[in-house]
């Protein structure tokens, strides 16, 4: 018997008994659905650690560090940058095979900045930009109005500022509004208040979430070189961590701002390494408890497969009468096993990734469609169909013409 012919008898079955082939494949459903979408939004949340930590070249051996004078006094990063003899330092450890500054980009007017409100001390990127109207990525205005280039040209002190950092600094946007903050030795204004499109204040965000005037800001705080992030490229067969412990030791013993703090050492791969850990974890656990519903749903296939074979004993007997063998009898009832499977598996597919998709309208990132989720949903359902329906198909194909006959 041809397969074409074998796998329209396979769905053809599956429709005559409809709402018992339903009910079998609701643990199917469940089961794989539980598992795309926590694959699908843990993927969608590794892309958008990755895009927004912009890692250099995806290098092995490359780290993008935040080095932080911590002054051990008052519990706060101080706002001054690694030195020229800093840099020498850490070129000299043993392992290091290069380091240099990490510079945002210039083109996008990118800064970096740490500064006071309320007591309250804060570090997050910014833009500088003439009209926030005009921005590459618009960003809806929830409060107040938007900067323009007369801003920039009269050296107006003021910004616009994400509602993250509106609520952390004043607990509202209302209370925000028309408030201020220290940036060095100047007050700034808060004069209006975006939507927030980029994520929480986190040293893995890049994405800016305050802005201001361009003339105003180079004005007031000029051009200065104050980096606390580096680039450092390791020896082949470096540890990171053997490497990064010297370089902390060699700048707390000799580093520039050593007699009023701790050098200490921040790396953005090392958490997102941990977070990427808690999600596998996380859909293992997920995949276990799928993993109870899938298998009960298997049981239901077998059942349901043993029934049918029940059920069809004649049109057995009438398949081997006309010279079916034992091995496309069994190839049958597998077939319609998998067929059953492979349906409520890709059912659970479309539904695991439209609950992913909803969920992420509440996340800073969306998920889309990829070929591992797509296999994990097609392999799983192929090897339910087959590790269940292989007794029912075998006990069909074992059936003797003269005993149907009986």
């Amino acid at each position: 018997m041809r397969s074409s012919i074998i796998w329209k008898t396979a769905f053809r079955s599956i429709i005559k008994n409809k709402r018992r082939s339903l009910l079998t494949m609701i643990g199917i459903i469940i089961g794989i659905a539980s598992v795309i979408t926590i694959v699908a939004i843990g993927n969608g949340f590794k892309r958008n650690i990755l895009s927004t930590m912009n890692v250099v070249d995806n290098e092995p051996n490359t780290r993008y560090i935040n080095l932080n004078y911590f002054n051990v006094n008052d519990l706060m990063s101080l706002d001054k940058g690694i030195s020229k003899a800093d840099l020498e330092i850490i070129q000299s450890t043993p392992g290091v095979a290069s380091v240099d500054y990490y510079r945002m980009s210039k083109d996008n007017g990118s800064v970096s900045l740490n500064f006071i409100a309320k007591n309250k001390k804060l570090s997050l990127s910014a833009q500088l930009v003439e009209n926030t109207n005009a921005l590459e990525k618009p960003v809806a205005l929830l409060a107040g109005r938007s900067l323009n280039k007369a801003d920039s040209d009269t050296l107006n002190k003021v910004t616009v500022i994400d509602e993250v950092v509106a609520t952390r600094l004043y607990d509202s946007i209302e209370q925000a509004l028309g408030k201020g903050f220290q940036l060095g030795n100047q007050i700034y204004t808060i004069v209006g208040i975006t939507q927030n499109v980029s994520g929480d204040i986190s040293p893995t965000n890049y994405e800016p979430l305050a802005f201001f005037p361009p003339k105003t800001y180079t004005f007031y705080q000029g051009n200065k070189t104050e980096e606390t992030s580096v680039i450092l490229k390791m020896k082949k067969n470096s540890s990171y961590d053997a490497v990064m412990g010297q370089v902390l030791a060699q700048l707390n013993a000799n580093g520039d701002l050593r007699a009023i703090g701790e050098y200490q050492a921040y790396d953005p791969m090392a958490e997102m390494k941990g977070l990427g850990d808690m999600l596998n974890n996380l859909t293992l656990f997920i995949s276990l408890v799928a993993g109870i519903s899938l298998f009960i749903a298997g049981v239901g296939v077998m059942n349901m497969m043993y029934i049918s074979v029940a059920e069809r004993t004649k049109e057995i007997g009438i398949r081997r009468a006309l010279g079916a063998t034992s091995k496309e009898i069994k190839r049958q009832f597998l077939n319609e096993g998998i067929a059953l499977t492979l349906t409520g598996g890709l059912i659970g597919y479309l539904l695991g990734m439209l609950i992913a998709a909803a969920v992420s309208l509440m996340l800073p990132f969306s998920v889309a469609p990829d070929l591992p989720t797509v296999m994990i949903a097609i392999t799983t359902s192929v090897l339910i169909g087959v590790a269940f329906s292989y007794l029912p198909a075998s006990s069909a194909a074992k059936k003797e013409l003269i005993d149907i006959l009986k």
